[in-house]
């Protein structure tokens, strides 16, 4: 593999949860972005030799996904909710000048994250995993699903408090 494709990849690798991100911002519905970052992948990949190195990379894949999610939008333009072309360009513009903070707030909360106790990660891993539903932990953890709601408000209270205390300490 060349030098320039193996670049590429690590960036890839490294941008997916990013990527991911930027288009759940702008697709509210968390199905039609897995299958847009799916679709987005693809095309990049094909276009991996358009890359130029030394440039961008995260906004080149936006671009890329930007692109895909108009693309999306016009095969499900029978939809009740349609945006247009401009809604979706400026929604694209503002998520794009609002992530250099929002990447800010994604380390300090993986940071954080990791200083909870690990009971608490595990909790929250658990009711944050794809299609988990806090009844169905409260059941196979033997607790009522109030305690767990409970302990959810409690943990996120932490995590943001603790998040607004790092970002306080980086300015």
């Amino acid at each position: 593999m060349s030098e320039p494709i193996e670049r590429c990849l690590e960036l890839f690798e490294l941008h997916q949860k990013r990527l991911f991100l930027y288009i759940r911002a702008l697709v509210p519905d968390p199905a039609e972005a897995e299958e847009i970052l799916h679709e987005t992948n693809i095309v990049v990949w094909k276009k991996v030799d358009e890359f130029r190195p030394g440039t961008d990379f995260f906004h080149w894949i936006t671009q890329i996904a930007r692109f895909q999610i108009l693309d999306y939008r016009r095969r499900q333009a029978r939809s009740r909710i349609r945006f247009s072309p401009e809604l979706v360009d400026q929604l694209a513009q503002s998520t794009q000048e609002a992530e250099p903070e929002l990447e800010r707030r994604r380390a300090a909360l993986e940071n954080c994250r990791r200083k909870l106790a690990a009971a608490d990660r595990d909790l929250l891993e658990a009711c944050y995993a794809p299609l988990a539903r806090v009844e169905d932990v409260a059941s196979r953890s033997g607790r009522a699903a109030t305690s767990l709601y409970r302990s959810l408000r409690r943990i996120r209270q932490m995590l943001f408090d603790c998040v607004e205390r790092t970002l306080s300490m980086e300015s």
